[in-house]
């Protein structure tokens, strides 16, 4: 994710040309990692026990947290939507030991890893806290002088995927899809939202057949992705090309934004294409305007197959939206909501809130037919540049009835805009740019029955 990129230009002047400049500069520079500190440490609500100083070493203490914690961000050919690298490495003493007490603080002080959900707690499967324990561990390191200890006592390498499967963190895909040629972003672009859209060779996808993953690629070098869109249509039209929209594409797959990870489905749970499909790219690409900014994207998804004998949930990705807003100008605390009444008893899979520069919160909640409610999701401190899926470690069921609220909190003021790089002198609504607005409520989920559905949205 963006996690070192983010860790790295904090205390920068908050302006896009500033952040655009310095993450170019570290990234040709340094060539780190990204996906997300998955996990530089922290958020630990437990108190942290003492730990012996003497006792704790790198090679036997410190380094299993940073394998299971750190290194899936902070190691070489680590990747994220947005091209963004981190700028530095933890896979061995040397790379870590300059970034010690760094590493301390920021376990410290709870920032890291960038896990932005206050509630619940423990149901999500990529859920990134570390124990008291650890924390306490680290720090004790750090305050003896972050002594490397005896090598001998080092856990076996980390190997991951993307080392070894040409760059994808699932291993190798079972097919590919790639956009027919790449699409150019020119030199004077600043904001582009266009859709390429591609069909899905015979050859690849020749009868029904079920996905249980997919992995997005942006198929582009440098800072200029915003978001890619995947969408499958099933209905047998041969296209090629592309357009300025999504919408009345269907099929949603996913989408990716700014620190965001692909993931697999649970067992059981799969996505049918079927044969003649087009594969839709939705991209949104914003950077600084100027010579030398010009660069491609050529798209592509790798496809996970599912056994269609063992699939026993059709999975559908949506989401509840509102773009009949308008944010007033110099506001905060600014309340945008969006609704939806289950026609279905239907089982929840993961939750991504997704907005844009002037929101700073995000919230599910579920209102059960017995009147009862239910906080799904509470994410107060929401920030565009980490775009999390919450994802379920087990499925929700919300039953038949059931009424899901998502809302959402801006900040329109002028100290926001300054940092944030917008006007906040003027009326905002929904539209593409990074510069607008949107409140979109992404949803994966399975209904339970055979019933034709629908749902009441407002």
């Amino acid at each position: 994710m963006l996690v070192c990129y983010w860790y790295f230009i904090q205390d920068l002047p908050d302006t896009r040309q500033t952040r655009f400049s310095f993450v170019k500069e570290t990234r040709m520079s340094l060539k780190r990692c990204t996906l997300s500190v998955a996990a530089i440490l922290g958020l630990a609500l437990m108190a942290t026990p003492a730990v012996a100083q003497d006792s704790v070493t790198y090679y036997k203490d410190v380094l299993p947290i940073i394998q299971d914690n750190c290194q899936a961000c902070h190691r070489d050919a680590g990747y994220n939507i947005s091209g963004l690298v981190a700028p530095m490495a933890f896979m061995d003493y040397q790379e870590t030991r300059p970034w010690a007490r760094a590493i301390k603080s920021k376990v410290e002080s709870r920032e890291m890893p960038p896990w932005f959900a206050t509630e619940p707690t423990g149901i999500w499967e990529n859920e990134r806290r570390l124990t008291g324990d650890q924390i306490a561990t680290i720090s004790a390191w750090v305050d003896a002088g972050a002594p490397a200890g005896d090598s001998a006592d080092a856990p076996p390498p980390k190997v991951f995927a993307e080392a070894t499967h040409d760059g994808w963190s699932h291993g190798t895909p079972d097919f590919v899809v790639t956009m027919h040629e790449p699409y150019v972003v020119p030199e004077g672009a600043y904001d582009i939202t266009t859709t390429l859209v591609t069909q899905i060779p015979a050859d690849v996808v020749s009868e029904e057949t079920w996905v249980r993953g997919w992995e997005l690629k942006v198929g582009a070098e440098g800072e200029g992705v915003h978001h890619m869109c995947a969408f499958v249509r099933g209905d047998g039209e041969s296209v090629e090309g592309s357009s300025k929209s999504a919408i009345g594409l269907g099929g949603l797959l996913a989408c990716v934004a700014e620190g965001a990870e692909s993931g697999m489905l649970p067992e059981g749970y799969g996505m049918k294409i079927e044969p003649g499909s087009v594969l839709a790219f939705n991209m949104h690409f914003n950077k600084e305007p100027g010579e030398g900014s010009s660069f491609t994207s050529q798209p592509q998804v790798g496809f996970f197959l599912a056994n269609k004998d063992e699939v026993e949930h059709e999975v559908i990705t949506d989401t509840l939206g509102n773009n009949g807003f308008e944010i007033p100008p110099n506001v905060d605390n600014y309340r945008i909501g969006m609704a939806r009444t289950m026609k279905k008893d239907t089982l929840m899979l993961n939750l991504w809130p997704h907005a844009h520069l002037r929101a700073v919160g995000s919230r599910y909640i579920a209102y059960y037919p017995d009147g009862t409610e239910e906080l799904l999701l509470d994410v107060p401190a929401y920030d565009q540049a980490w775009q999390l899926t919450y994802k379920y470690k087990e499925p929700k069921l919300l039953p038949k009835g059931t009424r899901l609220e998502v809302d959402f909190w801006y900040d329109n003021t002028g100290d926001r805009g300054t940092r944030r790089a917008f006007n906040a002198d003027r009326p905002i609504g929904f539209g593409p740019r990074t510069n607008d607005e949107m409140a979109l409520g992404f949803v994966s989920y399975v209904e339970l029955d055979d019933a034709p559905a629908t749902t009441d949205e407002n």
